[in-house]
């Protein structure tokens, strides 16, 4: 009976690796696509691409956990380099966004709770924020030191800031919804339901509001047992 239930969970263990790998696989996809879309700034050094995708890596870390996330968004980022369509400072900003990501969730959010929109709602400020600092502070430190001169940074970053202020406003409208989506496809392609620890509780044992306990006949009870003994 112990080996063939372990058999079945270690047969739904492989289902859903294989599930979850192939949801990695289409969200990979789905960066390399998106990294089409968006503008790029021609600067000194060339053209600077706007990281749209990290978008995408993002959902996946609110979804599927951060280390699945960071395998996705390196293998993508190096695909997007040979594209053409991304450059190392967008693998850089990735890295970072998801540095970013991995302390704010801290860990991985199960798939059985339920993450409200305010705390969506303050991922994606922050991602939004950090992504408006270090495009423009990053292009910034690279015209200093290209140039020589802080003039020559404030003029990289002049150069870079609307596609940094752009970026930063798209990350802190999309992050949250495409978030939910992710983690709506990815409960429903495990077969995850949130509610699952209450179906488990019988129908006696289910309980509305909130539960009075009457102590003063366990107190009576007490007494006369008290008394008897005396």
């Amino acid at each position: 009976m112990d080996a063939r239930y372990d058999k079945e969970a270690f047969s739904m263990k492989k289902k859903q690796v294989l599930i979850k790998t192939l949801l990695a696989i289409v969200a990979g996809i789905l960066m390399l696509l998106v990294s089409f879309t968006g503008f790029q700034t021609i600067l000194p050094t060339g053209e600077a691409f706007m990281p749209l995708a990290g978008v995408i890596a993002v959902g996946i870390a609110v979804a599927l956990g951060i280390n699945i996330s960071f395998i996705v968004t390196i293998i993508s980022t190096i695909i997007m380099i040979v594209l053409g369509t991304a450059d190392w400072v967008v693998l850089v900003d990735f890295i970072i966004i998801l540095i970013v990501v991995g302390l704010i969730l801290k860990k991985q959010v199960s798939l059985t709770i339920d993450l409200n929109h305010q705390q969506l709602l303050w991922l994606a400020i922050f991602t939004g924020l950090v992504q408006l600092f270090f495009i423009s502070a990053f292009y910034g430190l690279i015209g200093l030191v290209l140039t020589g001169s802080p003039t020559g940074g404030l003029t990289f970053v002049q150069l870079i800031i609307p596609n940094a202020l752009l970026t930063g406003l798209l990350y802190g409208f999309l992050v949250a919804p495409i978030s939910l989506i992710f983690r709506w496809v990815a409960r429903k392609a495990l077969h995850i339901d949130n509610h699952h620890d209450d179906s488990n509780n019988s129908s006696g044992t289910k309980h509305q509001g909130s539960i009075i306990v009457d102590l003063r006949n366990s107190k009576s009870k007490d007494d006369k047992n008290k008394d008897s003994r005396n």
